[in-house]
């Protein structure tokens, strides 16, 4: 049977709108209530509506919760790109230095999908450390005959407005 705190979570989560101070609103219930929202962006409950799931990391970026902040770079390379895309906006929102260097290897990657490469340089960007942004400069200097999706209109379209849609 359902805690009270996953029920009120999940409500949240399935909502058509999300509020926008659900995610501290859902932290200032405490630690379950937390562990519900990184579990469900974990896609750990079984039958969960892809929708929930993708609710659940974006808030984690709204969160300053230890977990959540844990929670977040473990999602950066997800196989469903709407969880990673998701997962690269909060980062950059928590400014999470721990997944800097994950979000350096998907741009080093020679079949990185431009989308994803253009929110991992944004993501960098937002994070701001010396070594994000680092990692974007050495990126900004890559050749695109060796990493093609740095030639992309929207990686360069992020380059020239240093993340700023």
């Amino acid at each position: 049977m359902p805690t009270e705190n996953e029920i009120r979570v999940l409500k949240i989560l399935s909502a058509i709108e999300i509020p926008p101070n659900a995610g501290q609103t859902i932290q200032s219930w405490g630690n379950e209530a937390v562990t519900v929202v990184c579990e469900a962006a974990l896609g750990t409950y079984p039958g969960l509506r892809p929708k929930v799931r993708n609710n659940a990391v974006a808030l984690l970026g709204w969160m300053d919760h230890q977990q959540a902040l844990e929670t977040v770079p473990l999602l950066l390379n997800d196989a469903n790109t709407d969880v990673s895309i998701r997962a690269m906006r909060a980062a950059g929102r928590q400014k999470n230095d721990a997944g800097v260097d994950k979000l350096g290897q998907l741009l080093r990657r020679r079949d990185a999908p431009p989308l994803l490469a253009a929110e991992a340089v944004s993501a960098l960007l937002a994070i701001g450390s010396d070594k994000a942004l680092a990692s974007v400069a050495a990126y900004k200097s890559a050749n695109p005959a060796d990493l093609p999706h740095r030639a992309s209109k929207v990686v360069e379209s992020v380059l020239s407005t240093d993340g700023k849609p």
